[in-house]
């Protein structure tokens, strides 16, 4: 079971991708903000980050950053209501592997999810 690691400041969009990961078969650890999610990444090895910019604490691409220098190899999906052509520029130059605006497709989401993990 892939594991999936969501760090998002609203708690609604939290339950909901948790709920719908769970639905598809992810186990899905939940935190609000961005030093918890590292914490968690630590301690849990994540197969897969889904990461908001916008968080309490510590920005997302800095939480991003951050994850790269713990595993060159993490797979981060960038998930965000303000996102703009810069801010994916910039996530994707930090290591994420996608970047997705919300309201997203949760469909379209669990595939690109999918995509980005390891065979």
């Amino acid at each position: 079971m892939p594991k999936v690691l969501v760090i998002d400041d609203d708690e609604m969009v939290l339950a909901l991708v948790q709920h719908i990961l769970s639905l598809e078969g992810f186990e899905t650890l939940t935190t609000a903000d961005g030093p918890q999610g590292l914490t968690l990444y630590k301690e849990r090895r994540p197969d897969i980050v889904l990461l908001d910019l916008a968080l309490p604490g510590m920005n997302g691409l800095e939480v991003l950053r951050k994850i790269r220098q713990l595993n060159d190899h993490a797979k981060v999906i960038v998930v965000t209501g303000s996102g703009s052509d810069e801010s994916a520029e910039v996530a994707l130059r930090y290591g994420a592997c996608d970047f997705v605006r919300k309201p997203v497709d949760y469909a379209e989401f669990v595939k690109r999810i999918r995509a980005a993990l390891p065979p």
